[in-house]
């Protein structure tokens, strides 16, 4: 993985009493997401990376609902959850999406379908159990025809609000029998909004060396803060202070690249956020969107999820009859964050085809005028909603 200099982590989260074994699910959720951005990540040291960990393991949980055998291990194991139980996973979510959509002061809507090729036949255990814990809608297709991509391209736009468009295209990969999709879509304004006259342009390093200006917001006053080893970091609260970001800037001496791999599941819950203090400071970063796409094959396979997309290999008989693999998983996503808060989406398909330490508590200053790194999550479950790596704000979203 390519070094990167400098930057931030932020966050977003809400408050939510689930059932079961929820911190153990949601560190299951987290390290996943760790581990899935630091793959995705190999290589693009000069790129803005976003996406939506979270759209990605409900498609593929939905996608384990009709797995067997070692094929379904492996989809396990790279979604770190290989020690769950699958009905307490499906419950879990359930429980988490009606959590997450029925917040009052932001909007957050979650939309799951299941679009199946003309002729196709899907067991009924697969249907009910996604119908019954994921809300997934099921619909017929000709994936032979251009009309169907269409079709699931307006979905993936009503669903997102406009901000996701043309997640597929036609003709579609080989011998493609079923596409199981997720959007996700989130909106929100700051609980204090950033006022537009302090924002103004200041200079932004990146990595190499290279200086560039770049509109930023400040604010003054008293923050959720903390100092880590080889950080800050601040709470940025949305309206009804349930859901927030929390923004992370590495030191100097550290970047996006190192403190994401020495975060997972784990640290996350125990180490990161029980440790906020209510502080006064000045906060400044940049405004920023972009859009991002990424085919996740390669780095699902690299958390262990290979049998899946074998031909012949893969074991999808809880699904259908006939012989399966998943020829493709892709997520587009989207993200703006300005004075007056933040807009996100993600879709994620899954596409299934025939086999053939207290610091000194004076006020503190935290600059982000290096790359870095950011995360939308629900805070009391800790679970990850979206991430990515901002290496340069200038490169705005075409």
């Amino acid at each position: 993985m390519k070094r990167v200099i400098g930057g931030i982590v932020l966050w977003l989260v809400t408050a939510v009493a689930l059932a079961g074994d929820a911190p153990g699910l949601a560190r299951a959720g987290n390290g996943f997401a760790f581990s899935l951005l630091g793959h995705v990540a190999q290589g693009q040291a000069t790129q803005n990376i976003f996406m939506s960990p979270y759209s990605v393991s409900i498609a593929l949980q939905m996608l384990c609902n009709g797995a067997g055998g070692k094929t379904r291990a492996e989809i396990l194991t790279a979604l770190n959850a290989g020690h769950l139980p699958q009905n307490e996973m499906n419950g879990y979510y359930k429980e988490l999406n009606n959590s997450l959509t029925s917040q009052s002061n932001v909007v957050l809507d979650l939309a799951n379908s299941i679009w199946y090729n003309k002729g196709f036949e899907l067991k009924p255990g697969f249907v009910s159990t996604n119908e019954a814990f994921f809300g997934a809608t099921l619909a017929s297709v000709n994936f032979e025809t251009p009309e169907s991509a269409d079709t699931v391209n307006q979905w993936a736009d009503n669903s997102t609000r406009g901000k996701i468009t043309g997640i597929v295209s036609f003709p579609f990969p080989a011998n493609t029998q079923m596409i199981l999709a997720n959007a996700i879509y989130f909106k929100g304004e700051w609980a204090e909004p950033f006022d537009k006259r302090l924002t103004q342009k200041r200079y932004f390093y990146l990595a190499g060396g290279i200086i560039k200006e770049k509109p930023m917001m400040s604010r003054h006053g008293h923050f959720q803060y903390e100092e880590g080893d080889g950080f800050q970091a601040v709470e940025l609260p949305y309206a009804g202070n349930q859901l927030q970001m929390i923004l992370f800037r590495p030191a100097t001496n550290s970047s996006p690249v190192k403190l994401l791999a020495g975060l997972n599941g784990t640290n996350w819950m125990d180490k990161i956020l029980p440790r906020f203090s209510n502080r006064e400071g000045t906060v400044i970063f940049p405004k920023f969107n972009m859009h991002f796409q990424a085919l996740l094959n390669k780095p699902l396979e690299a958390l262990g999820m290979r049998e899946a997309f074998v031909p012949g290999a893969a074991n999808f008989s809880g699904m259908s009859a006939d012989a399966l693999f998943v020829s493709e998983v892709l997520q587009k996503s989207y993200v703006d964050v300005n004075e007056q808060g933040t807009e996100a989406a993600a879709v994620t398909t899954v596409v299934v085809a025939n086999s053939v330490v207290m610091r000194p508590l004076k006020p503190f200053e935290m600059v982000v005028d290096h790359p870095f790194l950011f995360v939308i999550l629900d805070k009391p479950t800790g679970t990850i909603l979206f991430m990515g790596v901002v290496n340069d704000p200038t490169l705005a979203a075409p």
